[in-house]
């Protein structure tokens, strides 16, 4: 799941990079740079994402247990 959210991540921080670029009128290629950094951010970014759901699953399945409920669904993958 870390590499398919870190891809997802940076596909869009590149996208973010590329529409910026396209609104401004100016060539998509421009500051390479920049492409890089929210790529790379967006990695970062999709990453937190998972680990965040998964840590909030957790929760979730402590509160559960200590009120005397099963755990969630399909939620053993995690």
């Amino acid at each position: 799941m870390g590499l398919g959210a870190a891809l997802v991540g940076g596909a869009s921080g590149f996208g973010i990079q590329i529409f910026a670029n396209a609104m401004r009128k100016v060539p998509l290629s421009r500051q390479p740079w920049n492409h890089v950094g929210l790529f790379l951010v967006g990695c970062w970014a999709g990453n937190a994402y998972v680990r965040l759901e998964r840590n909030l699953l957790d929760d979730i399945n402590q509160i559960r247990a200590d009120k005397g409920l099963p755990p969630l669904a399909h939620s053993a993958g995690w």
